[in-house]
């Protein structure tokens, strides 16, 4: 199975996989999003790996990991993050 781990100051702080259930929080005036990571890259800077998150509405967006569950409130989450 393929595993993206975040890594934050040495620490991991959440794993992502395939089939990872993703929240798309954009504010209040918007609905949130739901989707489930269905492809993720890998490369050697941390940074830059991403994955491609499907939508409810069968559209697609490719999101940097550490944008995932970086900040409360807006953006994007893992289940456990924004429910957590």
């Amino acid at each position: 199975m393929l595993i993206l781990d975040i890594i934050r100051e040495k620490e991991v702080v959440m794993e992502l996989t395939l089939g990872t259930k993703i929240i798309g929080n954009f504010g209040g005036y918007e609905p949130l999003w739901e989707g489930e990571v269905v492809e993720m890259t890998f490369n050697a800077n941390l940074a830059n790996k991403e994955v491609k998150v499907r939508w409810d509405n069968d559209s697609t967006t490719w999101v940097v990991g550490n944008e995932i569950d970086a900040n409360k409130g807006i953006g994007y989450f893992t289940e456990d993050g924004f429910y957590g």
